[in-house]
């Protein structure tokens, strides 16, 4: 329930946003009555085929509500085009719940005309959805795989396969436990649903201006400390948002303002914010709700990918806040006054009560080894409780029914697209499209693995652009993840390998949606913000190497090697960082730029003599930079104290 509304009565919005509202809070309750088991204490059966159906439905048709066929179009009044889709799926959705049990016991693939009919027309609704949400890009790989599957069989080379009838494909998408409602949308609808509607309810008690009054009280005062709360803020608000976009327009509203007023060029203010929601992608617990894909697509639990995310993370975050150090050292910025920030003590005294819950969920996923469908439950539960701790965080009719709301409103970008990109899976699954293509990219690499690390990763930044973390992460890891692990990369290190290449587009140019947004707030040119964001944001272009040649960095490894990884990756990623600010405790010039950001790969490289090289490099490189400075401090003296004397 967005500001504008919050006043509204239902008279006062129209029927289209009441019945957006409804739908919503529907889904919200229903889906809360699934996972914490209450139809089954009620003796009502709810088979897995019929949940998925039913929170894809509900999901699908709020975004038909909330989302006009283009951009900028009214949506006061509900149109034939916006009618005639909702009741497909309403029809669509409803033959899959009914008829769940006896579809999955028949096992029939053939469907009969009435069942063909209304599968095609589901298609087309829900691709629409899915286009009205994320775009052009996924619409165009789903429509091509459907209609690859038909017509394999006259495809040349590796694409070659037998080819089905269309009957049979739809048959395939739409009666069986795949294709639609396959794996993708099962781990959507319980698991990352959970954990959507918790950030929901966080949002709707307020632990987003918590996090962000916390962010400013603890880093607001230092040198460039406007820069620095906008980087601490993100981190806070990636831990219980899935969206980059959503990140940079919540918390940069706050944090780019305030960087521009410091004295940050506003091209900068805008790529900070950019290259700081970017990292909420690789920050768990969500990681934009791709943490719980990796953990089933890998078989392991989500407490294993939350660990080997971590340390990534933390390295990211590092070299970002170092950077914008060195950039406020450059120009000589100060931190903001102390009587503009918030109270650090009074912060933490008014909200500890929304850290709470994270401890708890720490402790039911890491020590208790909870699933994460069982252990956010709970966490919702106790913050439901803490929340009456304080008057101000206390759970009103009216912030309930606002988290029930917003909590579908987040999951509008990620059902349709889960559902629609079950038939690019099931196409490839049905054509054996997979295994062949891995064969065709292990053969063109010619068995090198470097050369098939550089054609993966190119490949997973061409189709992370426009596209949503989930949906990235999907395509690459059904394409791309296969080649790497048979060339033997270990299989965690290759799906965050292509995770995190694959959400480069989000701040790299053209695409570059994250600056686009923060240029928006800030004023700035989308397209320097987006440069700018590359060059800030370099060490999530380079610590995805370190997940193959550095494993330690994923927790892979004894303690002390993890350890030491994790120093020469951070270490490295900061000396190229530093050399991107021509700065250190001095303006560089460029030869000095390039020789440093040299050496920071050096010491990136787990070999002992490069490593040792760089390390010495750095280390007399430090120490020249240390004279330097003392030479301009003796000569600054020196001419204040001719001054005073002359005066």
């Amino acid at each position: 329930m967005n500001e504008s509304e919050a006043g509204m009565t239902w008279k006062d919005r129209g029927l289209r946003s009441n019945l957006a509202v409804f739908i919503a809070i529907v889904w919200s309750i229903y889906t809360l009555s699934y996972l914490c088991n209450v139809f089954f204490y009620l003796g009502v059966v709810v088979y897995p085929l019929t949940h998925r159906a039913i929170s894809a439905g509900l999901i699908c048709i709020l975004v038909y509500l909330l989302f006009p066929p283009r951009k900028g179009m009214p949506i006061d009044k509900l149109k034939w085009y916006d009618v005639a889709p909702i009741v497909i799926i309403i029809a669509g959705c409803a033959y899959i719940a009914v008829n769940a049990n006896a579809l999955v016991a028949e096992g029939r693939l053939i469907p009969y005309r009435s069942e063909m009919i209304l599968a095609s027309l589901l298609f087309i609704s829900v691709i629409e959805a899915t286009r009205r949400t994320i775009g052009w890009v996924l619409v165009g790989l789903i429509a091509f795989f459907f209609f690859y599957a038909i017509y394999s069989n006259h495809f040349p080379g590796f694409l070659r396969s037998t080819g089905f009838s269309y009957p049979m494909v739809l048959g395939w998408m739409y009666l069986s436990a795949e294709g639609f409602w396959g794996m993708i949308i099962g781990i959507v609808s319980t698991i990352v649903a959970g954990f959507i509607i918790f950030g929901g309810f966080l949002r709707a008690l307020g632990a987003s201006q918590f996090f962000s009054d916390l962010a400013l009280a603890s880093a607001g005062s230092m040198r460039g400390g406007a820069a620095k709360a906008a980087v601490i803020a993100s981190t806070f608000f990636g831990t219980i948002s899935g969206s980059t976009a959503a990140n940079v327009a919540t918390t940069g509203q706050i944090t780019i303002p305030l960087m521009k007023e410091t004295g940050y060029e506003k091209n900068y203010a805008g790529a900070v914010e950019a290259t700081a929601s970017l990292g909420g992608m690789f920050m768990p617990p969500v990681m934009g709700a791709t943490a719980f894909l990796i953990a089933e697509f890998l078989q392991i639990t989500y407490w294993s990918v939350c660990v080997a995310a971590f340390l990534p993370a933390i390295a990211y975050y590092a070299t970002l806040l170092a950077q914008v150090d060195l950039e406020a050292a450059k120009i000589g910025l100060k931190g903001l006054p102390r009587e503009r920030l918030p109270s650090l003590r009074k912060t933490l005294m008014g909200g500890w009560q929304y850290l709470v819950p994270f401890v708890i969920l720490l402790f039911l996923l890491g020590v208790l080894r909870y699933s994460a469908q069982t252990s956010i439950m709970y966490t919702l539960g106790a913050l439901i409780v803490v929340s009456f701790i304080k008057k101000e965080s206390r759970l009103t009719p009216r912030k309930l029914l606002s988290a029930l709301e917003d909590s579908a409103k987040g999951m509008m970008p990620i059902i349709p697209l889960c559902t629609a990109i079950g038939i690019l899976i099931g196409s490839i699954q049905m054509t054996g499209a997979g295994t062949q293509f891995t064969s065709e990219i292990l053969t063109i690499s010619g068995g090198n693995l470097m050369a098939l690390l550089v054609m993966t990763g190119f490949a997973a930044f061409i189709l992370g652009m426009g596209m949503t973390a989930v949906g990235v992460y999907i395509l690459t890891v059904v394409l791309l993840a296969p080649a790497l692990i048979k060339a033997g990369v270990e299989p965690i290190a290759a799906h965050m390998f292509l995770f995190y290449f694959g959400c480069l587009s989000f701040i790299t140019p053209p695409v570059c949606v994250d600056a686009y947004i923060a240029a928006g707030i800030s004023g700035g040119s989308p397209f320097k913000t987006g440069f700018r964001a590359v060059r800030l944001g370099f060490a999530a272009f380079l610590v995805p190497w370190a997940f193959i040649f550095n494993p330690g960095i994923l927790m892979i490894g004894s303690p002390m090697k993890i350890i030491m990884t994790f120093f020469f990756v951070t270490l490295g990623a900061v000396a190229v960082g530093s050399a991107f600010e021509g700065y250190l405790l001095t303006n560089l010039r460029r030869w000095e730029s390039i020789l440093l950001a040299l050496s920071g790969i050096c010491i990136f490289i787990p070999n002992a003599i490069t490593r040792g090289f760089g390390l010495a490099f750095q280390a007399l490189f430090l120490c020249t930079q240390i004279i330097r400075v003392r030479k301009a401090r003796s000569l600054k003296q020196v001419i204040e104290h001719k001054g005073t004397i002359y005066s």
